[in-house]
């Protein structure tokens, strides 16, 4: 009897340890922000998320659930430090630029993650507050200061060669003037772009604005992954508001059962389905599209937003193109 009773201890041992271990959720341990001590409009904020996770579980920033005062300067980066009890050291680090002065409520981050288990589902960072300086005096107008007076130059030596000379400095002077405006020119059109989507109402408006500075910028950097980054937040951000579930925590796949089940036009999903899986290709699997394609995706944006447009809300803005 007793060696039956041992063998059966034995077999339930050997089954309790062939048995799968149960993955454990992921933790946020840490959560730093690095930044200058006066936070003025485009500063940027450094966010460092420190997370414990499972070995060899894959955990990422849901990057279209930031709040649409702060933009997204550069795609998260992602370090991985092996601890001795079988989990990881994950740390994140990315950086916001926020577009509006006063402050800005930064709401828990979702993190998405994936167990080696197969397992799925979001842990979320504590909140925080950006104090953003506004660079305007309390008056709210900026009083413009005299002209200096004109310096005084001595006439040029009687030896120099002042016909070649002076036409060589003319042409330099003009160069360097040129190249000031169109880049003034421009960082005031990507200003004003973002600046208002904080005065827009409507969550179209919103949306476009967002659309607006993706494509002025892109003409300017040619940045392909902030450019189709951006395109995917503003996309996902507008159909979270305007619909009422969490598009921005879904992966492209969930995004569009979700829409369907919502009933939603079926044109509307197949096309916010197809820029999203475009936009997932550009930024994770490094896929280059060509500069017809990028003009044609920005188009798409468009057209998501518009779809579901109040009749009586319309439209006040062109498109802004892209090259």
């Amino acid at each position: 009897m007793r060696p039956a009773i041992a063998a059966l201890l034995v077999a339930f041992g050997l089954v309790l340890t062939s048995l799968p271990a149960h993955a454990e959720d992921p933790v946020v341990v840490d959560l730093r922000i690095d930044s200058a001590p006066v936070i003025t409009v485009g500063d940027r904020v450094t966010y460092t998320i420190v997370v414990e996770v499972d070995t060899g579980a894959g955990i990422a920033l849901a990057a279209a659930g930031l709040p649409p005062e702060v933009a997204l300067v550069d795609p998260p980066e992602t370090t991985r430090l092996p601890l001795d009890n079988g989990r990881e050291q994950v740390t994140i680090t990315f950086q916001l630029a926020p577009f509006i002065a006063g402050e800005v409520f930064m709401p828990a981050m979702p993190l998405r993650y994936t167990n080696p288990d197969g397992s799925s589902g979001i842990v979320q960072t504590p909140s925080s507050v950006i104090e953003v300086t506004s660079v305007l005096p309390s008056a709210g107008q900026v009083t413009p200061r005299d002209l200096k007076p004109q310096a005084e130059v001595g006439a040029a030596p009687l030896t120099w060669p002042l016909p070649a000379l002076g036409g060589l400095i003319a042409a330099c002077v003009l160069l360097i003037i040129t190249a000031l405006v169109r880049r003034r020119v421009v960082k005031y059109k990507i200003t004003r772009a973002l600046q208002r989507v904080a005065v827009l109402s409507g969550p179209e408006d919103v949306a476009r604005a967002a659309l607006d500075a993706a494509g002025v910028r892109f003409t300017t950097t040619g940045d392909l992954v902030a450019y189709y980054t951006a395109l995917g937040n503003a996309v996902r951000n507008y159909l979270t508001v305007r619909y009422g579930f969490p598009a921005f925590a879904l992966t492209t796949r969930e995004l569009e059962a979700e829409m369907m089940r919502l009933g939603l036009d079926r044109w509307q999903v197949r096309v916010a389905g197809g820029l999203l899986s475009q936009c997932d290709a550009v930024v994770y699997a490094r896929y280059r599209p060509a500069g017809e394609r990028a003009d044609a995706d920005l188009t798409a944006a468009y057209e998501i937003v518009e779809m579901s447009r109040p009749a009586e809300e319309p439209a006040h803005r062109e498109e802004v193109p892209v090259s």
